[in-house]
This record gives structure tokens, sequence and C-alpha cells, in this order.
């Protein structure tokens, strides 16, 4: 009868498993054969030999814990709020998130720990088989993944003779609204014919081949903007520097929208209006701040008696002269950035020189961050455009001459930027839902993907 042992063992004290390959043949002994017992070899076929010297083992493989899986239902309102914080209000969204990340008792800690527990727990489980490891180096997988590619859905055409520009595009506040606006104007300096159309458009998706709405301004609009709390008023930022607010609802039958109020232009900026944007201070939602390559920033009051603005900015930086002499100099604003969840009183301001400014508006409108100013890293054209990541508010990307730029509110030099391209960038922006994936525009007509999670 034969003795039986079981030898139990965890699996975490095994060791790495043998690993084999292709090598050369080797000899490891010989012997020379006797040629005067020849005679007495006998050829056997078939011919067994059985090695009793080695013992009998056997091997018995079990498998890990099972995660038990379940089914459960959850009712989701955005962003997971509690029920006494109202989403829509941006002072509400600052004290929780403000609440949020001083307060430890909220069990993220605790939380963390127990997940760093849980992924030990399978990293030391992973002993046996290396799911890292490249077993069949060289090989070609028969079925390739598909190719990443991209395809034109459809294509709205300025309905005008004298064909102009697209200046700047916005879409809708309501992602269910499948309509788009798109300021039309014509910036080269004194280059505008007599006869140029000054319109500007809102197209519905659902019906691309004639715009749904026409805003008729004063002059061609360079940028223009949704109201956040509003959606049926936009704000056009004009060539001549002034800003003309629209009401949809306030259209003729033509489909045609002119603007119900109009800053005084003597007030207003001396340059095109590069950029508006909405601000989120408050609740009214009547303010907006606007940028100019006149070197201002100028905020304003929709409901105000006089169409003038409240608050002014000079972007100002010390330039060394052809005289050697370092004086301030004023810089022209090409671009500007503002997004209530990095802050609701912060600026971000792209300028034609390739500085980014960070202006603050507490008690006084200052600028408390110079971005690639003293320590490089400037691009060395107008910065054309500037976004904050969606997801990761303290990172943005800058767009100007050959290059797009990422980077840190706290670092003055770029910590990423893309190779310098052959043609001239125009434009950028972050992908809303992969954090690490944005877009490039060229002068030349190509647009460009890049994910920095991707190989």
């Amino acid at each position: 009868m034969a003795d039986e042992f079981t030898y139990p063992k965890k699996r975490k004290e095994f060791g790495r498993h043998g690993q084999f390959e292709d090598t050369d043949t080797k000899i490891v002994g010989s012997v020379q054969p006797d040629q005067s017992q020849n005679d007495q070899y006998v050829r056997r076929d078939p011919n067994r030999i059985v090695l009793t010297n080695i013992e009998k083992l056997s091997s018995h493989g079990v498998n890990t814990d099972i995660v038990p899986t379940g089914n459960k239902g959850m009712k989701h309102t955005e962003g997971g709020w509690p029920s006494e914080i109202d989403p829509t209000e941006p002072d509400q969204q600052a004290k929780y998130f403000k609440k949020m990340y001083k307060d430890t008792t909220l069990g993220f800690s605790s939380a963390t720990k127990k997940m760093t527990q849980d992924s030990t727990r399978c990293i030391m489980q992973n002993n046996q088989i290396d799911l890292f490891e490249e077993y069949f180096a060289g090989e070609q997988a028969e079925n390739l993944a598909e190719a990443i590619t991209t395809k034109t859905q459809m294509i709205t055409k300025d309905p005008n003779k004298i064909k102009r520009a697209v200046t700047q595009v916005k879409w809708h506040p309501e992602t269910s609204d499948l309509r788009v606006a798109a300021s039309y104007a014509s910036l080269r300096f004194q280059q505008m014919p007599d006869d140029m159309s000054k319109d500007s458009y809102i197209w519905n998706l659902n019906n691309p081949n004639f715009p749904e709405k026409t805003l008729q301004a004063h002059s061609p609009l360079c940028s223009l903007a949704f109201n956040h709390k509003n959606s049926e008023i936009i704000v056009g930022g004009c060539y001549n520097g002034s800003l003309a607010y629209f009401d949809v609802r306030q259209g003729n039958s033509a489909g045609v929208v002119k603007p119900f109020r109009t800053t005084i232009l003597e007030k207003s900026h001396h340059d095109p209006v590069y950029d508006v944007y909405w601000l989120t201070v408050g609740k009214t939602g009547n303010e907006c701040v606007s940028a100019s390559t006149d070197g201002r920033l100028l905020w304003w009051d929709m409901k105000s008696e006089k169409p003038i603005p409240s608050d002014t900015l000079e972007i100002k930086q010390d330039i060394e002269c052809q005289d050697g002499e370092i004086r301030p100099k004023l810089l022209g604003a090409t671009s500007l950035e503002y997004n209530s969840d990095a802050g609701p009183l912060k600026y971000l301001i792209g300028t034609e020189q390739g500085y980014i400014f960070q202006a603050n508006k507490r008690k006084q409108i200052e600028i408390n961050t110079r971005f690639g100013c003293d320590s490089g890293g400037k691009h060395f054209g107008p910065v054309y455009s500037i976004w904050r990541n969606p997801l990761q508010t303290k990172y943005f990307l800058s767009i100007g001459d050959w290059s797009a730029k990422v980077w840190y509110d706290e670092l003055k030099q770029p910590i990423m930027q893309t190779r310098y391209h052959s043609a001239y960038l125009t434009d950028g922006c972050w992908s809303p839902q992969r954090c690490g994936l944005f877009y490039l525009t060229r002068i030349d007509g190509f647009m460009e993907i890049w994910d920095f999670y991707y190989k």
C-alpha cells in the first residue's frame, strides 16, 4: 500500500513560474563504444525503459476567492449632489467643494485605505501568472483593431456671396438642443468690402442647409456667447469694439434678430472684441467680461442703467525696449478663458506677444500670475486659444504659433508641449469626456487629435 502525504501551501508562498525558452543543443556527457562487445548486441524493437528512482508527486491547483457581485439600482442626479445643495447655483457648489476638501470625516481617507488593501491583495495573487508579461514577442495579432478615423457629418455654409471667416463657434448650453451659434467677420485691417454682410447665424443641426436665426448687428461679430441662465440671450463682441445683446425671441418672421441693447462706442474697446464670457458670479446672470487687443478687459452689466463698463483691467508687462530700458507695455488680449469650476473670480488671458496671465477679481482687479514671462516657455506668436481642462481645472491648454502647450496653475513653465508643426495652429480645445485628449486645428485645413493616455 502506497503512503500518501498532503502538503498544503498558500499560493503567495510559491515562487514565480518556470520560464522556458529555445536554446542550442548541448552535450552534457558521452560514453565511447566498446567494439569488442559488438557481437553480443541484440536489437530489440520496441525498446522501453522504466526508471523507478523518480518519486511520484501530484499537484493540485485551486482558484482564488470569488468576488461576489450583484445588481443594485441607484437614483442618480447631476453630480450626485445632496438634497440641500442646488447644483444650478455656483455659490452653493463652491461652498460644498470647500467643505468637502477640508472635512476629514467624509470617509475619503478610510475609503482610500480600504481600496489600497484590496489592490495589494490582488497584486499578491499575481505571483504565478504575470499579467503584464509578453509571452509571444514579435508575434502579430490576426485580428487587428480598427484604425482611428473621422468622417464629416454635415456642412453649414455662409449664405452670402462674399465669403467670410468663421471667427468663433459656440454650442447651445443645453446639450439636448442641437443648436450652434457662429460669428462671421473679416479680421484683415481695412480690407473689408463695403457690400460685405455683417450677419452672424444660429444653426440647427437638424436642418443645416439654412440658418435658423440671423443675428444682424451694426458691426460684424468677432465673438459671441450664450447666457448660461437664459439661453435665449446672446452677447456678441463686435469688430468696432462694442458689445451687442440679442434676444432670439424678438426676431421677425424671417428669423432676423437685431440687438435690443448696445454698449456706448466711446466707452467700449478700441479694437475688435476677440472673446467674451458670461459670468457665474451672483444669481442674476447679467454680467459678462470681454477681451480685446486694445490691452483691456472690461466687465459689463446687461441690466445697468448706462451701457458702460463696470470695471476695467489693463494688461501690462515690463518689457525691454530698443534703447535697453525696461518699461511697462500694454499687451493686447487675443484670447480669454473663464471657468467657474476653477474659481468664479479667476480669468486666464492670452496675449499677442505669447504671454499668458491669470487675473483675480476680488476687492480689486489685479494680475497675480504670469506664465512664460520670467522663466521662459512662452509662445512665439499670439495665443489664439486657452482652455481649462474640464475634469482637472488646474491644468489648461494654450494654442499659439506652431505648438500647443499644457500648463499647471502653480508652475510658470509648461509641463507638456507638442512638436512644432509645419503649419500655424489656429485653435484647439479639450475633450469633455476624456481629460487627456485634445483637438488642434491648423491653418492648412487639418485637424489633429492628441491623446496623452494613448501611446
